[in-house]
């Protein structure tokens, strides 16, 4: 059964169809990557599932949940978090204080970071194990390598129960060694967690993506697997300029 479906989805932008009856959906623990040339609705499409962007028309599933009118905190609630290009973590606070932070359901960092306190911040080593940063855990976020600030916000969804994850273009910026641990992680999360990743690596998604959705002009191009991607001649002329 699939986690997400996504049916006949559309969005318009002053008349300007970003998203045009797009249709897919992802398997629980599938690593889904979505590639298209630039404005192919990549981004918007990750926009309308977390709720950032309210669709024009059509239908988005979750776990049998439709989610499509949702407010964003409701959909992040329901268990869909969202990683974007730009890191978001807190550079002023501890890595272990960002994650629990990002652990609290109420509101206010002062909550959060009592609550830190009392739990002397244990929940918060399993998740630093798992995505390696466990030897930085008392280390102030703003003293991160760009690679590390990345896969902190990735911890900090984790903490929050995010079982559906969207990350634009996570590796962007990082070096080959940093892009190789990513690598590791995203395949250590599929096993507890679902990832749809934009990505322009090609190297990357190689690695990582269990399938791909190739997107062009709002609407589903073609899905498959990487090999089934890099021989279809509809992809070649779209994305890969042939």
């Amino acid at each position: 059964m699939s986690q997400l479906q996504v049916n006949d989805l559309h969005v318009d932008f002053g008349g300007l169809k970003a998203v045009d009856g797009l249709n897919f959906s992802v398997g629980e623990g599938e690593i889904l990557c979505l590639l298209g040339p630039n404005g192919a609705g990549k981004s918007t499409t990750l926009d309308l599932i977390c709720g950032k962007t309210q669709p024009t028309g059509g239908s988005i599933r979750f776990e049998g949940t439709e989610i499509s009118q949702l407010l964003e905190f409701r959909r992040a609630r329901l268990g869909i978090g969202r990683k974007f290009q730009v890191p978001s973590v807190y550079k002023e606070l501890t890595v272990a204080e960002n994650l629990s932070v990002a652990r609290s359901r109420r509101p206010g960092m002062l909550h959060a970071l009592t609550r830190f306190a009392l739990s002397d911040g244990r929940a918060a080593v399993p998740i630093l194990e798992r995505i390696g940063l466990e030897a930085k855990a008392n280390e102030v976020a703003g003293n991160l390598s760009h690679g590390e600030t990345q896969w902190l916000e990735i911890a900090m969804l984790i903490a929050q129960d995010s079982r559906l994850i969207l990350m634009d273009e996570p590796t962007a910026g990082m070096t080959v060694e940093e892009t190789g641990r990513t690598a590791e992680i995203f395949r250590s999360l599929s096993e507890s967690h679902t990832l749809i990743v934009v990505e322009h690596d090609m190297s990357f998604v190689r690695t990582v993506a269990d399938r791909i959705v190739v997107m062009n002009r709002g609407t589903l191009l073609a899905e498959g697997s990487i090999e089934e991607i890099e021989t279809n001649e509809d992809v070649k002329s779209a994305y890969l300029g042939h």
